[in-house]
């Protein structure tokens, strides 16, 4: 869609040229002193910016403390590009759904936001963002989705709108203490969820041979605090499983890829007991024990890494996929968007910003700081670093959510379940009975 700025500026070349015309035809003193204006003249028009003055409003939650301080850096060069200024407000992630619907509902939304894969489909249905389809289909644009995976924009779409531009992945790694692995002959990190159980039990043993009792094989987050589902889900996805029907409407908690994912986990806490129980270590609590060289394996982001390196482990190590099932494997995270709010007054600067942040340039920057895995298949975001560039490969094998604006209500229901079923208390046919029930109740609120 083209600006009333962009229709001054054509017709200000056409009058510049026109004159340079004119002047030609001329002779004598006269036609150099207006060749020298028109040419002023020209160049003003030519270094007109086609959005000079527009204002935009930004919202979204930070990846780091030093954020703002990094967009201070970056917005700059958007601006001198586009005339666009650009007014960022961190919204805090434990407020972020207060405050975004409070700011779709006035008549001065944020013209742009990041919105995760949990509020992208909420919002969108409640009318919040525009929908980029016809902007896409307007502009030689459509040739540039082709470096987003589909499964990446599928998560971007609803009901056949696509509410966001994809920002981020985050898919998860399996870190693996490689001087335990050599201790115990363990030659490769497990890529199964029967290897993993088996390299769990003979480091294990090894370690309690050396002494070292309190060594653990394996850890994933399993609570609602420590986003269970993102770590187990891909486990379900490996069997061909979901915990949501392909069409949104009918939850699926009680299945059987569901609840045997499930069985999985609590087999290794209660049987195999090569995980610790629950309540015995939190996400962050469980980190500081991978880095105190007590436990072999452990599953988390990729931005792990720079925090490994900067630790400077006094151990070997090395990131692999997370284990998959009967030969499958499967990167299983949320992702991040960019959105334009239907009611932005300056929904044609918005939609060069949302461009812009979602350029190969933009992508590669951003996600090398924070270690996110790029959106865009083009991106390169490693910064020359080999572990990170493996994680940014596996997003051809990614697989995410189910767009559904339950979504977080369901996620929340598949958490409890699980949290109840390692806790060697409940069995997994009562706790996601129990899930299938909430779930299906949140669907029919409508």
């Amino acid at each position: 869609m083209k600006s009333k700025n962009s229709s001054r500026l054509l017709l200000a070349f056409l009058g510049a040229t026109a004159l340079v015309v004119a002047a030609c035809g001329s002779s004598g003193e006269s036609s150099t002193t207006e060749t020298a204006a028109v040419t002023a003249d020209t160049a003003v028009a030519v270094d007109a910016k086609p959005f000079d003055g527009v204002t935009l409003t930004f919202g979204k939650a930070p990846h780091g403390e030093d954020e703002k301080a990094n967009w201070e850096k970056w917005l700059p060069a958007f601006t001198e590009k586009t005339g666009i200024k650009v007014e960022l407000t961190q919204v805090p992630w434990d407020q972020l759904e207060a405050l975004y619907t409070a700011s779709f509902a006035s008549d001065t939304p944020y013209d742009v936001s990041y919105q995760t894969s949990t509020h992208l489909t909420l919002f969108g249905e409640r009318g919040a963002f525009e929908d980029m389809t016809p902007r896409i289909n307007g502009e030689d644009f459509a040739s540039d989705l082709q470096n987003f995976p589909d499964g990446v924009l599928g998560a971007s779409t609803y009901n056949g709108k696509l509410y966001g531009l994809p920002f981020v992945v985050g898919t998860i790694a399996m870190y693996a203490n490689l001087d335990m692995m050599k201790s115990a002959g363990v030659a490769t990190v497990p890529t199964t969820e029967e290897e993993l159980v088996a390299a769990s039990k003979a480091i294990m043993a090894d370690q309690k041979s050396k002494g070292n009792k309190d060594v653990l094989g394996f850890y994933t987050p399993r609570t609602v605090a420590d986003y269970g589902w993102y770590f187990t889900l891909a486990s379900v996805h490996n069997r061909g499983g979901d915990f949501l029907s392909a069409d949104g409407k009918t939850a699926m908690m009680d299945s059987k890829e569901v609840k045997d994912s499930a069985q999985v986990a609590v087999d290794m806490i209660c049987k195999d007991k090569v995980q610790p129980a629950n309540g015995l270590y939190n996400r962050e609590a469980a980190i500081e024990l991978f880095k105190a060289g007590k436990l072999a394996f452990i599953l988390d982001e990729p931005s792990r890494v720079k925090t490994f390196k900067e630790a400077a482990l006094p151990f070997a190590w090395d990131i692999g996929m997370p284990v998959g099932y009967n030969g499958k494997a499967t990167q299983f995270a949320t992702t991040g968007h960019w959105a334009v709010a239907a009611k932005s007054k300056n929904a044609d600067a918005a939609w060069e910003f949302v461009k812009w942040l979602s350029s190969a340039e933009f992508n590669a920057t951003y996600n090398q700081r924070y270690a996110f895995v790029p959106a865009r298949l083009d991106a390169d975001a490693s910064g020359g670093d080999e572990m990170l560039a493996r994680n940014a490969s596996w997003v051809s094998v990614w697989d995410g959510l189910k767009t559904s604006p339950k979504v977080s209500q369901l996620l929340d229901e598949y958490a409890k379940a699980l949290e109840a079923a390692t806790s060697c208390k409940t069995s997994v046919d009562d706790a996601f009975a129990s899930a299938q029930k909430g779930a299906t109740e949140a669907l029919a609120q409508g």
